[in-house]
C-alpha cells in the first residue's frame, strides 16, 4: 500500500486535516503546472509553423493587391486614352466610341490574369493554413488562460499557505477552476486541445528521434 512521507517536524505542527490539506493543494499544484507546460510546449512547436504561414499569406496578399491595383491602373490609362481620342461627330455617338489600342487592351488582359492568378493562390494558402492557424489560436488561448488561473491561484496560495486557511484551498481552487474552465475538464482526455496536444507532442519527438536515423 502506498503512503506519502510525513515529515516530522511539519506533521508536529499541523493537524492531520491541515497537513493533508495541505498535500493536495501541492499535488493541484502540480498537476496545474504540468498541463501549462506540455500546452507551452505544444505552442512552442506551433509558433515557426505558425509565423512562416502567416509570412506566406502577407507576402500573397500583397501580390494579389498590388496585381489588383496595376488592373486598375491599366483600366484608368485605357480609358484616358478612349477619352482623348475620341472625337464625337453629328453623326457618331459617343456610346459607341472606337476601341482601345491593342497594346493597351493587351496589357488590361495580362493585369487581369495575374490578378485572378494571384488571388487563387491566396485563397488556396489559406485553405491549407487554416487548420494550422485554428490550433495555433486555440492552444493560445488555451495557454493564456491557464496562465490567468494560475496568477489568480498564486495570489490564492499566498494568502492560504501561512495560516489555518489552507484547509479551503481545494474548494477555492475548485470553484475558481470552474469560473475559468465553464464547469468543463481542460485535463480530460476527449478535450479537443488536449488530444491535438498530445498528437502534436507525440509527433514531435518521433521526428526528433527518428532525425539522427536519417543521417549517412
Amino acid at each position: 500500500m502506498f503512503t506519502f512521507p510525513v515529515p516530522r517536524v511539519l506533521a508536529s505542527h499541523l493537524s492531520p486535516f491541515t497537513f493533508y490539506s495541505l498535500i493536495l493543494a501541492v499535488i493541484f499544484l502540480a498537476g496545474c503546472a504540468a498541463s501549462l507546460k506540455r500546452e507551452g510546449q505544444c505552442l512552442a512547436s506551433l509558433t515557426p509553423d505558425y509565423l512562416q504561414a502567416q509570412e506566406e499569406l502577407a507576402s500573397l496578399e500583397a501580390s494579389w493587391r498590388w496585381s489588383i491595383a496595376r488592373r486598375d491602373a491599366e483600366l484608368n490609362g485605357t480609358q484616358s486614352w478612349l477619352l482623348t481620342n475620341t472625337v464625337v461627330r453629328h453623326d457618331q455617338s459617343p456610346s459607341s466610341p472606337p476601341g482601345a489600342p491593342p497594346s493597351a487592351r493587351a496589357r488590361y488582359d495580362s493585369a487581369g490574369r495575374d490578378g485572378r492568378e494571384a488571388y487563387r493562390r491566396l485563397i488556396e494558402a489559406r485553405s491549407r493554413h487554416r487548420p494550422l492557424l485554428t490550433w495555433y489560436n486555440k492552444v493560445y488561448e488555451r495557454v493564456r488562460t491557464r496562465t490567468d488561473e494560475e496568477e489568480i491561484l498564486s495570489d490564492v496560495r499566498l494568502l492560504l499557505v501561512t495560516g489555518p486557511g489552507v484547509v479551503f484551498y481545494p474548494l477555492i481552487r475548485w470553484n475558481i477552476h470552474s469560473v475559468f474552465w465553464d464547469g468543463a475538464d481542460p485535463d480530460a482526455e476527449s478535450d479537443p486541445v488536449t488530444r491535438y496536444c498530445a498528437e502534436r507532442l507525440a509527433s514531435v519527438v518521433a521526428l526528433t528521434e527518428a532525425a539522427p536515423d536519417a543521417d549517412p
